[in-house]
């Protein structure tokens, strides 16, 4: 039975120089979905996919570029959730306290890069991370404030409202 936690440690101390690695290139794939607030009633915001390429200059910094495609299957009464694929682009700093596996994420982009106007967003999020050996798996709760065009269902005069997209994001990582 002593030789379970032996074991264990040993793993442990020579796979440390492997997660001890600082910096290089990463790539992360996830999927999103979430609500609209702040504007008219809460909806649902259709699921979206984000691939992202960055670089860790160390185990507790990374800078990330993102290209998200809104995939349009919710029905609702706001721009974002047409029907046709919008485009969204996040530049990100993600922050790791070490011995730590909760990260926190913020976020600049531009909306609506096909759907037209664009606009400029920003936000954060705070995630759980888990990895080994260079492969790993995140999830995320985060929020952003984006702009909408709301038609008035009386008067069908659309307005352009400031709201927030509270989303919630699974992915994996590797590098």
């Amino acid at each position: 039975m002593k030789r379970i936690p032996l074991a264990l440690l040993t793993l442990a101390l020579l796979a440390s120089p492997l997660a001890a690695r600082a910096g290089g290139f990463l790539f992360e794939a996830s999927v999103g979905s979430g609500v609209r607030t702040g504007v008219g009633d809460t909806e649902r915001i259709p699921t979206n996919i984000m691939a992202t390429l960055g670089f860790g200059f160390t185990d507790m910094l990374k800078l990330e570029v993102g290209a998200v495609a809104n995939l349009a299957d919710a029905s609702a009464s706001f721009s974002t959730a047409s029907s046709s694929l919008d485009v969204d682009v996040r530049g990100m700093v993600v922050v790791s306290p070490p011995l730590f596996p909760l990260y926190f994420r913020g976020i600049a982009g531009a909306t609506s890069l096909t759907a037209k106007p664009v606009k400029f967003t920003w936000g954060g999020a705070v995630g759980i991370g888990f990895g080994l050996f260079g492969i790993g798996a995140f999830g995320e709760v985060g929020a952003m404030q984006k702009y909408y065009q709301v038609a008035d269902p009386v008067t069908t005069a659309v307005t352009e409202q400031k709201g927030w997209q509270v989303e919630g994001r699974l992915g994996i990582s590797i590098g």
